[in-house]
């Protein structure tokens, strides 16, 4: 019980002190802010109810890829659609390409358009022939 309200007087002496750099980042995960506002990172920002040094904002993103999409580094490849604005900082959403091999002949990376024909492969190209 006492180490439960020193804990508290703790965390309310530091939110009022403004210095809550430890209670933003350890106690409620975020980040401190270059400013007394939250920007945008690209997923859902929400200020948190701390302050950092100087008064600065107290904020937590939260990504917001739709169902199906996952959040991967710009450097990764997405076999798929990419939309920048779901994922925090500098990654971005990717919902993969749903492929499906119709073709009644074979794949390869590139053929003739000879033996070309219509079909998908995933990326290659139907041939009527293997080659």
């Amino acid at each position: 019980m006492e180490i439960t309200v020193i804990l508290v007087l703790f965390v309310a002496f530091i939110s009022v002190k403004g210095e809550a750099n430890i209670a933003c980042t350890g106690i409620y995960g975020g980040y401190c802010s270059d400013s007394k506002i939250c920007s945008s990172l690209g997923g859902k920002v929400e200020t948190l109810p701390v302050r950092c040094k100087c008064k600065k904002a107290c904020c937590k993103c939260t990504d917001q890829c739709p169902a199906g999409s996952t959040c991967i580094t710009e450097e990764d490849t997405c076999n798929g659609k990419i939309d920048t604005k779901g994922c925090c900082g500098n990654r971005v959403c990717c919902t993969p390409t749903t492929c499906v091999i119709n073709c009644p002949h074979i794949c390869h990376d590139a053929c003739p358009a000879s033996k070309a024909r219509e079909g998908e492969c995933c990326g290659s190209t139907c041939c009527f022939q293997d080659i």
